[in-house]
């Protein structure tokens, strides 16, 4: 399955106005940037870790890449999962029931898409493969 589908879902879902398909729309829109995140390190060569660890390997690999715009789509793919977090786990929390901050975040995920799609055939490509594979010597994950 293509994770840019669920951008889409997310896309449809956050028209809608109600709580559910808000809420809905930010889990998608978070879970299609987070594979897209993953599908490009496994690409790459990468192992990602099974389970929930997955989420913080795709996080670090991506924040310790050295490229300042993959960074950056990094450390937006951490605020949209503590969004999601949100959406899926505090359901007394109805500041994420807005639709205008959910229709940013949808849109804040397909810039995301974006930074890593270009990301795939980058001509930095080889420079961002040898700063996760030093970061990941750093920490011991080799």
């Amino acid at each position: 399955m293509d994770p840019r589908d669920f951008h889409k879902l997310a896309t449809e879902l956050v028209a809608g106005a109600t709580p559910a398909k808000i809420r809905t729309a930010i889990n998608r829109a978070y879970y299609a940037a987070h594979h897209v995140g993953a599908e490009l390190l496994k690409g790459m060569g990468f192992k990602i870790e099974k389970g929930s660890q997955c989420h913080a390997g795709v996080y670090h690999r991506l924040n310790n890449c050295g490229d300042k715009e993959i960074i950056k789509a990094g450390s937006k793919l951490g605020d949209l999962q503590s969004e999601r977090n949100k959406a899926d786990y505090r359901l007394d929390n109805k500041d994420i029931e807005d639709q205008k901050t959910a229709q940013g975040l949808v849109k804040q995920t397909s810039r995301i898409i974006q930074i890593l799609d270009t990301c795939r055939n980058g001509s930095n490509k080889t420079q961002v493969i040898e700063a996760i594979k030093d970061w990941e010597r750093k920490v011991g994950k080799i």
